[in-house]
């Protein structure tokens, strides 16, 4: 394997297990290949998402662990260079690859990261359903994983803009109150309040800079945290529902499903 070689399109050192094409978009089920140490510095001419599915992988990509043994995902976008590799050929992964002029057309409609980094625990439930999706392939999947791309892409806007601080103070600060105390639902007015603004200007102001209300933030934060917990198997789905503010498991249950097309059981069962 030749240093800083250049991957095309949907190419990855690994072993495809399965794979698909709808239209220009690629996705592949792979098993590593390539030792660790024959993995040399590679770039991707397409943006991808990777799914860890299995496995020890070692990623440069920003918010990846030095060597990550639990489910994630990676995104990669066009040019990426790095020698991100498998601990070991005992793993699993999924990808999904864009080429780089479908990766720029969405760049101009949403402001999309240009670096490596891992994804939230949003978009990780995403990826891992388009996965299910390949496994249980039928003639409606090409328009479900072309809708499931546009999942991921506003999943990565999202991290995007609360990573790229550019905003006022206040409002990262209003931002951050609802993250970290994701418990408890202020009043708008209390929020306008602390950052010393008109609730209405508030209101205007947090939803052109994170694309959505106060209120669907604290939704995303909420479920945000159901998803970690749902990845420890000694916490029943109704101890989660309960710890992350919901009603009761039911309503837990319709929440997801809305958000991400599956209930928290079968993305249990994935995961």
């Amino acid at each position: 394997m030749s240093a800083n070689a250049t991957l095309g399109h949907g190419t990855f050192y690994g072993d495809y297990r399965e794979r698909r094409q709808v239209g220009d978009l690629a996705i592949a089920d792979l098993r590593p290949t390539v030792p660790e140490h024959d993995v040399e510095t590679h770039t991707h001419d397409d943006a991808h998402f990777l799914l860890l599915l299995d496995g020890l992988y070692l990623s440069s990509a920003k918010g990846m662990p030095a060597v990550c043994n639990t489910r994630a995902l990676v995104l990669n976008p066009p040019g990426t260079k790095h020698r991100d590799c498998f601990r070991g050929l005992d793993g699993r992964f999924f990808t999904l690859s864009i080429p780089a002029h479908l990766w720029r057309s969405a760049a101009d409609q949403r402001a999309l990261p240009e670096h490596a980094l891992q994804l939230s625990p949003s978009g990780l439930v995403q990826a891992t359903g388009l996965w299910r999706e390949l496994r249980g392939w039928d003639s409606a999947s090409p328009l479900v994983i072309e809708d499931g791309v546009e999942a991921l892409l506003d999943a990565a806007t999202l991290m995007q803009r609360v990573m790229h601080r550019d905003g006022p103070a206040w409002l990262e600060r209003a931002r951050e109150q609802l993250e970290d105390d994701w418990e408890h639902t202020p009043r708008l007015s209390a929020l306008a309040c602390n950052a010393d603004v008109h609730p209405v200007y508030f209101s205007r102001a947090f939803r052109r800079r994170f694309g959505c209300s106060p209120g669907e933030y604290l939704r995303h934060c909420r479920m945000e945290r159901a998803i970690g917990l749902l990845h420890d198997p000694h916490m029943g789905l109704a101890q989660v529902a309960v710890a992350c503010g919901f009603v009761d498991q039911s309503h837990f249950t319709h929440a997801f499903r809305r958000h991400y097309r599956c209930t928290p059981a079968q993305y249990r069962a994935l995961a």
